[in-house]
């Protein structure tokens, strides 16, 4: 979604979408009536928080940008 980034700004964008995922996992599992702990919001926070990250650091417009492409042409005389 963001296509392609410097690394650096890749490991920010991850770490803040994982932050921001487990703190609301948990905060949802403390503050809903029910069994779940706030442990287990936190894990489920971190899944969805890695699949988010994964989706908002990965270019979708290039998939096989990183291999080498052989094309054949005909040189006409």
């Amino acid at each position: 979604m963001l296509g392609p980034l410097p690394t650096i700004y890749r490991i920010v964008v991850i770490a803040c979408a994982l932050v921001v995922c487990v703190g609301v996992g948990a905060w949802l599992a403390a503050s809903l009536p029910g069994p779940m702990l706030a442990g287990g919001g936190a894990v489920l926070g971190a899944a969805f928080g890695a699949l988010l990250a994964m989706l908002l650091v990965h270019d979708f417009r290039h998939p096989h940008s990183g291999t080498p492409v052989r094309v054949r042409t005909r040189h006409r005389h």
